[in-house]
């Protein structure tokens, strides 16, 4: 079973290594028996313990299953993956059951470089790894403090969903913590709650809005994510001083 070895990176230190996160890893004998014949294989059986292995062997690709056991599934760890500078470059090719569009959106969306449907077909698997494998070896970045890199996750997903964002404690399961947690990681890391994190990201957000469109007031504040425009009324007159209306104005003018 020297496929299934956890040191076989060292073993094989000339051949392109592959780090394999699945919660049955036997189940996959066919894809990895096939991939051990031309890489060096790894395996982590849970998200968190594969995320952990990731920062610390920086292996070329990451195979990876959407269903893992615990708080931390494929989606998550592609998500705190792609958050990491040091991981951050290494293709992550997800598997999964779930074989809906909206399913392999999400999987895209968490920064995967492909998804691969269920029930898998070894030289399909094969082809796809040697599609994204990178021709040369990753530079080396400077760690990063663990607690960044969910810090940093959420930031890109309150980024990307600012008129949709979910609910505090729905937001820290898509990055593996629980939300009391998220919120004590932004207040260590920003400086700020997160709450006036996310409030701070819809007023710049809607700078350029106000600026370069023609959209009212009140679509602006639907746009970026607040429930009512009086309410981003009173977070922009917070943070610039004046109210939208006053702003968009003074910019008119070229002030």
């Amino acid at each position: 079973m020297s496929g299934y070895d956890h040191a076989a990176f060292e073993g094989h230190p000339a051949r392109q290594r592959l780090l394999v996160v699945a919660g049955q890893p036997a189940g996959l004998r066919p894809v990895t028996g096939l991939l051990s014949t031309r890489f060096a294989l790894t395996f982590a059986t849970d998200g968190l313990s594969g995320v952990h292995r990731a920062q610390g062997q920086r292996p070329d690709l990451v195979l990876m299953d959407t269903c893992l056991p615990g708080v931390v599934d494929g989606l998550v760890a592609c998500r705190l993956l792609k958050a990491d500078g040091q991981t951050a470059a290494i293709p992550v090719l997800l598997m999964s059951d779930l074989t809906e569009p909206d399913d392999r959106v999400r999987g895209l969306e968490a920064g995967a470089a492909d998804y691969i449907c269920k029930p898998l077909w070894p030289a399909e698997v094969l082809a796809r790894v040697r599609v994204h494998l990178p021709d040369a070896a990753l530079p080396v970045p400077e760690p990063l403090d663990p607690e960044l890199a969910h810090v940093s996750a959420a930031k890109s997903l309150i980024e990307a969903q600012l008129a949709t964002l979910p609910s505090a404690p729905e937001l820290a399961r898509q990055v593996g913590v629980g939300a009391r947690r998220l919120r004590e990681l932004f207040r260590r890391h920003t400086g700020l709650t997160l709450q006036a994190y996310i409030s701070e990201q819809r007023i710049r957000a809607s700078l350029p809005l106000l600026e370069k469109t023609s959209m009212s007031v009140n679509g602006v504040a639907f746009e970026v994510g607040f429930r009512t425009p009086g309410n981003f009324s009173t977070a922009f007159r917070a943070r610039t001083g004046m109210t939208p209306q006053a702003w968009r104005r003074q910019r008119a003018l070229g002030f």
